[in-house]
């Protein structure tokens, strides 16, 4: 199992984060993508889907929420100390992905989860 910032595929340009200790760390995962206009879009939805345990095609297409916020992030990115990033939902996550690739998903609370 990938720790630390091991790469989870060989060629996907996703890395693992950080081992997580309390409840709502739990709920966070922090990943990395290669910041690539091209590929961008890819590495997310292959971030969910290993997060879900399902499969890319399973999936919701990503430009139904965000058209193509995250392409135009990395395609003309602004300077380093503009310190960019992007935050929406989907798929039952919170997303924030910043200009590096440095990407954060928050499970967001199931229904079930609030009617205990």
């Amino acid at each position: 199992m990938p720790s630390g910032n091991e790469e989870v595929g060989e060629d996907d340009g996703v890395s693992d984060g950080e081992g997580e200790d309390s409840e709502s760390e739990r709920r966070i995962r922090h990943r990395r993508i290669t910041p690539e206009a091209e590929e961008a879009n890819r590495s997310l939805l292959r971030l969910v889907a290993n997060l879900e345990n399902c499969d890319v095609t399973d999936l919701p297409p990503l430009y139904d929420q965000i058209d193509h916020m995250v392409e135009h992030l990395f395609e003309t990115p602004p300077p380093p100390e503009a310190q960019a990033e992007i935050e929406f939902s989907y798929h039952g996550y919170r997303i924030q992905l910043d200009q590096r690739g440095n990407v954060s998903f928050m499970k967001l609370a199931d229904r079930s989860d609030l009617d205990d």
